[in-house]
């Protein structure tokens, strides 16, 4: 019985399987099988499988999709360690020796998972990527590592139920999610794969990644944290300050492409079913009424000393429950306070950000953008980088930007620190046409922009 099977998935990349099978033969570790699923190829990767035969075990789908035929190569596998590997990306000579042999000395750890490189459709190394250990962030907040490279016992596979077999479904990442938090799993910050980017690569379309992973979140808290929906009361407040930044008018109820701009965030927090109300906090009585008319509650007025520029929101949302406290005897455990100057947020990203605080439990869940500009700050001879070196957009840090849009926080967090921003933090990615902010004309016309263009619609609705 070997120690370690390996799973190759292949699907119509005949062009890059040779190189893929070749890092898989060619370890140095000796103890391990190579098992290929061939789902439903109709190029050349049957003819280059017969080249191996006597070197590998094929099993033969037609074409029921990679969670599929993952399980169904796992099924067939004798190790004890399983590690997949997709057939257009391949191994590092050394991946089995090191990676079964971490197993080996950490009985109380499951999985293990390597940095990577990513390259490019040619096999040129592109950019190492890193990751943080799981316990420095969070246990995987938001991305998963890759599910290729990545090696786990097959019994905690087997007890977990496979990979989901859903059409269209990341079944990475719930994977990810199901084992990170049930069972341990470490890093070993070494390269140890290469991971292929090119044209047919999923990962590389930004929007759907980030629909995916939106997608398996809400999925993985209606199958699993259903008594924990039904015991919490989630309250959204939308601060609505009669604010004239522009033209004079109250922002809140300014017209965007024929509607109150502040008709767009209460649209959208009206159709999240994890809200339990939807109450918005202003000064101004024609504000309120509007907001009414909308649907939204406005059970009492905001004072003026806390309608003023400069004042905290934590004021204004403490404000919130003290009333509701004192008037109704109502405690949310959870606030998500929704801007309105950020029109362009949707149901999707309120559900999302509260999913992810009650899936990975953290004080704060903030939306934001991904940013890897360069950044300067002034300083005493002209503006000083914050950053060492001039590196290409795929070399530099992923970092990113509050966008303003969703805070969703523990209502025992904010009374006890003054603030929306708790410890842990979490994020939900936004896209930047997502994200537009109205401080402006120019912003309002942008925003009207995108509300009417046929590409966006689609897109969001996608």
């Amino acid at each position: 019985m070997p120690k370690v099977s390996i799973i190759i998935t292949a699907h119509n990349y005949g062009k890059y399987l040779e190189q893929c099978l070749e890092s898989a033969l060619n370890q140095n570790y000796d103890d391990y099988e190579v098992i290929v699923v061939n789902d439903g190829s109709t190029d050349n990767t049957a003819e280059i499988l017969r080249k191996y035969e006597d070197r590998v075990k094929v099993i033969n789908l037609p074409g029921l999709g990679l969670a599929a035929a993952c399980n169904r190569g796992i099924a067939a596998a004798s190790g004890e360690y399983i590690i997949r590997l997709d057939a257009d990306d391949f191994f590092d000579e050394n991946i089995l020796l090191v990676e079964a042999n971490y197993l080996d000395d950490h009985p109380d750890v499951d999985l293990v998972f390597p940095d990577y490189y990513l390259v490019s459709e040619n096999g040129e190394i592109i950019e190492h990527v890193k990751h943080l250990k799981v316990g420095e962030e969070l246990k995987l907040l938001y991305r998963n590592p890759l599910a290729a490279g990545a090696m786990f016992r097959k019994k905690r596979f087997e007890e977990l139920g496979g990979y989901t077999e859903k059409p269209g479904y990341t079944e990475d990442y719930d994977f990810w999610i199901r084992f990170a938090t049930k069972y341990k799993v470490a890093n070993i910050n070494l390269p140890l794969m290469y991971y292929r980017k090119h044209k047919h690569s999923m990962s590389s379309d930004r929007r759907w990644k980030t629909g995916a992973i939106r997608h398996v979140k809400e999925e993985f808290v209606k199958t699993r944290l259903q008594d924990v929906i039904k015991k919490i009361k989630v309250l959204g407040v939308i601060p609505a300050r009669a604010e004239s930044r522009i033209d004079g008018e109250k922002l809140p109820i300014r017209k965007l492409n024929g509607k109150p701009l502040i008709a767009y965030t209460i649209e959208e927090a009206l159709k999240c079913e994890l809200l339990d109300r939807v109450i918005v906090s202003t000064e101004d009585t024609e504000i309120a009424e509007v907001a009414k008319q909308l649907g939204a509650e406005v059970p009492f007025l905001r004072p003026k000393e806390l309608s003023s520029e400069g004042v905290p929101v934590e004021l204004v949302v403490l404000h919130v429950l003290d009333q509701l406290r004192e008037k109704e005897k109502y405690l949310p455990d959870i606030i998500a306070i929704l801007h309105v100057v950020s029109p362009l947020k949707k149901e999707c990203h309120i559900t999302e950000a509260i999913n992810t605080m009650l899936i990975f439990n953290v004080d704060t869940v903030i939306s934001a953008t991904n940013d890897n500009s360069f950044h300067w700050r002034p300083g005493p001879h002209g503006l000083s980088p914050l950053f060492e070196k001039r590196l290409l957009k795929h070399e530099r840090e992923v970092l990113y930007e509050e966008n303003g849009a969703i805070y969703v926080v523990k209502r025992k967090v904010l009374e006890k620190t003054m603030s929306v921003i708790g410890k842990s933090v979490a994020h939900i990615e936004m896209l930047p046409e997502e994200s537009i902010h109205i401080d402006s004309e120019f912003d309002l016309w942008m925003a009207e922009q995108l509300i009417k263009h046929e590409w966006f619609s689609k897109k969001q609705k996608g």
